[in-house]
Parts: C-alpha cells; structure tokens; sequence
C-alpha cells in the first residue's frame, strides 16, 4: 500500500516539474532501472540501520523501561506531555488545512516553476553533473537523489505523516515487545517484535522513485495519469485519514491524560 502511495506521489505536479529536468529522456532502461535498484538498495540499507540504531539507543538509555527513575532528561517523558502533543495537533491540523486546499504553506509548485523560469539562475552541483554526464549511471542515480531533493517542499505534507508513523511505529514495537517477551517467556528482554511496520520511508521513497523511472521518461503517459481523477486522490485520502488519526492520539494524551508514568505502571505490571 505505501509503495503505491509513493507511485501515485510520483504524478503529482511538482514530481512531473522536477522529473523532466534530470535528463531521463536521455537514459536507456537499463541505466534508469540498474540506478534505481542501486539507489533504493542503498536506501533500505540506511533506514534498516537507522531504525535498529534507534532501538539500541532506547534500550541504551531506558534499560528496557526498568531504569526510568535514574534519567536526568527522559525524553519519553516530553512526548506524553500536554505541551509537546499540542504541537503535534497543531501541525497535522495544518497538514489537514494544506491537503484540503485551504492554506499553502511551503508554495512548492510555484516555487519549482519559477526556479525553472529563471533564465540566469545559476544550476546546483546536481544540475550540473546531470547534464555533464547525460545518460551514465552516475547521472542517473544523482537524477534520483535531485527527485528527492527538489520535492521536498512541495511534498511537506507526505514528508511529515510518513516520518510520525514511523516514530510512532518504532515506539509501539520498543514498548509493546518486552510485554510479548515476558508473557512468551523469553530470557532475551532486548527483542524487538514488529507490531507495525517501521520501514515505512523506504517503501514509499521506493514506490515513488519507481514512479520517476517507469513513467517520467514518457511525459504524455505521466500527464495522463495525473488528469485521472482517482489516483490523484489516493495520497489526498492517505494523509488526511493519517492526519486525523495523529491528532486524534494526541488529543487522547492531551484529554485523558497518558503520562509516561502511567504508560511505564501498566508496560511493566504483571
């Protein structure tokens, strides 16, 4: 489902701006696919060690919920508090209000159409190097690091749901897991189980790269998809339920309220 997201991601107006200025026309199919293979490879390989770092990390400092007490700053504690998931409502209600059409915060698309109406803008070192190297491996691959780079404005609103599910996933597994160790009956209390999926970037950063190389190429086939009036509404549908969901947990912590006392008492009750 992610990785559709991301390929859906790939119409958007901003994708299709920036995708006709790497140069892809010029790339035969196996450099596009052997780049993108090698780029998301590379990809999965830095998420993977960043999310299992992450989880060291946490059981590094919180010694698998059993050493809360002896924490200067818990950090834990000011994501339960009140003031931090006020801030959290505030930006997914400002994610609501940019989806629907009602503010515009970042001005990606005409930010991007301007950056390329520029007669003597000055071309980024990724510019550069695509048009120097036209049609090379090397220049494919930076051509998909350039996608990213130059949507990342236009894209602010995707950008912050799938880095919070991801924060949230990583933090149910690391909190859920040492309770299925305990009712397994598992010496190793360090596991981590997957609850949710915390992979989630890669998957779209995958299913969005992939949409750059299969359709980007052939600009009337990426026009067409993006007049369609269904597919555009996937990631629209996609980030709204996920923005109401994010606000919905936070006015929970807000208005119940979930301390990190409370969530450790009941993590760690027999």
């Amino acid at each position: 489902m992610f990785f559709m997201i991301g390929v859906t991601l790939s119409i958007h107006p901003a994708s299709i701006i920036v995708g006709t200025n790497t140069y892809i026309e010029s790339q035969n199919k196996w450099t596009r696919w052997n780049s993108y293979i090698i780029f998301v490879l590379i990809l999965f390989v830095m998420d993977l060690f960043l999310t299992n770092a992450i989880y060291l990390a946490f059981y590094d400092i919180y010694g698998n919920l059993k050493n809360i007490g002896h924490l200067g700053v818990d950090f834990m504690d000011v994501f339960f508090s009140e003031s931090f998931q006020v801030v959290v409502a505030v930006l997914f209600l400002l994610v609501v209000f940019q989806v629907l059409g009602l503010v515009d915060v970042a001005h990606g698309e005409r930010n991007l159409s301007f950056y390329y109406s520029q007669v003597e803008a000055p071309p980024s070192w990724m510019e550069r190097y695509m048009e120097s190297e036209k049609g090379s491996l090397g220049a494919s691959i930076i051509g998909l690091l350039y996608m990213l780079w130059m949507t990342k404005r236009s894209m602010w609103t995707y950008i912050v749901c799938v880095v919070w599910f991801k924060v949230l996933a990583m933090l149910v597994n690391v909190l859920v897991s040492p309770v299925i160790n305990r009712i397994m009956h598992t010496n190793n209390e360090l596991a981590t189980h997957v609850i949710l999926d915390p992979y989630i970037i890669s998957y779209v950063l995958a299913g969005f790269l992939w949409g750059h190389v299969a359709l980007h190429h052939d600009l009337s086939k990426a026009y067409r998809l993006a007049k369609s009036v269904v597919i555009p509404l996937v990631p629209r549908l996609s980030v709204l339920v996920g923005a109401v969901l994010f606000i919905g947990l936070s006015l929970a912590i807000i208005f119940v309220p979930i301390t990190w006392d409370v969530v450790v008492d009941v993590l760690t009750s027999k």
